[in-house]
C-alpha cells in the first residue's frame, strides 16, 4: 500500500494551497525524433504549472523514462496549464516529457 502521508494536516486538507513555489528555468527540449526525454522529480509536490512553447507528450512515472511515445503519454498543447501530481505512482514521482514535433520546444515548469 502506498504511503500517502507526505504532507502536513493543513496541506492534506487544502490541496490547492502550497507552501513551496519552485520555478524550473526554461529548458529547451530536443525534438521527439531525437528521442530525448527530459524528466523532473516532482515527489512531494501537489501541482505543476506547465507552459510549453509548443505541444509536448508527457506522463508521470516512478522512474525517469528513457523513451516516451504517443501510445503511453498524454499530449499537452502550447500555453499555460496546471496539473495535479498523482500520488499513487510510487515514492518517487517523475514528470517525463518530450516535444511532439521536429523542432525544439522550450518548457517552463513551476512545482507547487
Amino acid at each position: 500500500m502506498a504511503d500517502l502521508h507526505k504532507f502536513s494536516v493543513q496541506e492534506a486538507v487544502n490541496t490547492d494551497t502550497s507552501s513551496t513555489w519552485d520555478v524550473i528555468a526554461g529548458v529547451t527540449d530536443a525534438n521527439a525524433s531525437g528521442g530525448t526525454v527530459l524528466n523532473i522529480d516532482v515527489s512531494g509536490y501537489h501541482t505543476l504549472g506547465i507552459q510549453p512553447a509548443d505541444e509536448i507528450f508527457f506522463h508521470f512515472h516512478n522512474t525517469s523514462t528513457v523513451t516516451l511515445t504517443e501510445a503511453d503519454a498524454l499530449k499537452l498543447a502550447a500555453g499555460l496549464s496546471f496539473i495535479k501530481v498523482p500520488k499513487g505512482v510510487g515514492d518517487t514521482i517523475y514528470f517525463n516529457y518530450v516535444a511532439t514535433g521536429d523542432s525544439t520546444c522550450e518548457v517552463r515548469v513551476v512545482k507547487m
